[in-house]
C-alpha cells in the first residue's frame, strides 16, 4: 500500500491512451486495462482510478466504469 501511494504522490505513472473497438461487449475498465497493459494489476488500475488517474473522453472514472465501443 505504501509503494501505492508513494507512486502517485510522485506521480510515477506511465500515460497510455486506448480506443474501445467497435464490437467490444460492455467491460469493466479495471479489466478492460489489464488485459491491455503488460504487468499491470487490477489493484493498482482500481487504485490509480479512485485517484482520478484514468480518464474516459477527458472525464475521471471509477473502477466499475463499462467501456463501450465508441470511448
Amino acid at each position: 500500500m505504501v509503494v501505492e501511494e508513494i507512486d502517485i504522490k510522485d506521480n510515477l505513472f506511465e500515460h497510455f491512451s486506448f480506443s474501445v473497438d467497435p464490437g467490444q461487449d460492455p467491460l469493466r475498465i479495471d479489466k478492460f486495462l489489464m488485459n491491455r497493459i503488460e504487468n499491470a494489476s487490477r489493484n493498482k488500475i482500481q487504485i490509480a482510478a479512485k485517484n482520478n488517474c484514468i480518464l474516459v473522453d477527458g472525464n475521471p472514472v471509477k473502477p466499475n466504469y463499462k467501456v463501450k465501443p465508441g470511448n
